[in-house]
């Protein structure tokens, strides 16, 4: 392969622990995590292994196999937040983390759903080698940012995209250069603005102002890390100025703007 690495398929039998360094359980559908987990020959493996190997990961419900084995008594761990609540009744010696898109507990790491499992094996590139090659890594799998592990998997964003709606939300997005009031918001969607404000948080989570905010964030955050001076960044995502930039980065990611960009332009 071009980066220098074999993919291949091999039995638990034929691994050599003494030369693994990171082993990662992935994630499975149903049917294939109920059978890994009944396979007692896999589990008493992977419970040797993980006193071998120098890291043990899941990504998505293979912490389910891990929690199944004991693997996580006592520890704080994740898995997709789809099935936060069935884990945590099923492993109470687990401390489900409902938020974070990875977790590392000493020498064992679990991530979210799907993609947050590149998250987690940047955040191990980093650990290993250093936050620039990290940075360089992300930027060779063309990802816009690399997002630190506690992040909400389930974003107001993501939560927003769907749903009565959801148009709304897009457009948005597309005009965050207009003044985008609730008596404006509460027109398009020909609601009174009490009414509207009431089913907005109640549908997307977060009350239409805040949800602005933390779109406006967003928007700020991308031209950040593109380089672009704080009083542009503004411009660019609709606040009124620098200093509202500002307030807002302090308030929402107790940072500064400057701070921000110059954490992402180092990486």
């Amino acid at each position: 392969m071009s980066n220098g690495l074999s993919l291949m398929t091999r039995s638990i039998r034929d691994v050599r622990l003494s030369r693994t360094d990171t082993l990662m359980v992935a994630g499975a559908d149903k049917g294939g995590l109920f059978k890994a987990l009944a396979d007692e020959a896999l589990g008493a493996w992977v419970c040797k292994a993980a006193g071998k190997v120098r890291r043990l990961a899941s990504v998505c419900v293979g912490s389910f196999a891990l929690a199944h084995w004991g693997l996580l008594d006592g520890r704080r761990a994740t898995s997709h937040w789809s099935v936060m609540d069935v884990m945590q009744k099923r492993f109470p010696a687990v401390a489900v983390d409902r938020t974070a898109l990875y977790v590392q507990d000493g020498s064992i790491w679990t991530a979210g759903g799907v993609t947050t499992g590149i998250d987690m094996s940047l955040a191990m590139v980093e650990a290993d080698c250093s936050r620039l090659v990290a940075g360089r890594v992300a930027r060779a799998l063309v990802m816009s940012t690399r997002r630190i592990g506690n992040q909400s998997q389930y974003s107001v964003q993501l939560r927003a995209q769907t749903g009565r709606y959801a148009q709304l939300v897009d457009w948005i997005s597309a005009n965050l250069d207009q003044p985008l009031t609730i008596a404006t918001l509460a027109a398009r969607m020909d609601e009174s603005e009490r009414s509207f404000c009431r089913r907005f948080a109640a549908e997307v989570g977060e009350p239409p102002g805040r949800f602005i905010e933390t779109v406006r964030l967003g928007a700020a955050r991308r031209a950040l890390e593109g380089g672009a001076a704080a009083k542009v960044a503004a411009r660019a995502a609709g606040f009124a100025s620098a200093e509202q930039l500002s307030r807002s980065f302090r308030r929402r990611l107790d940072l500064s703007p400057m701070e921000y960009r110059r954490q992402h332009r180092d990486a």
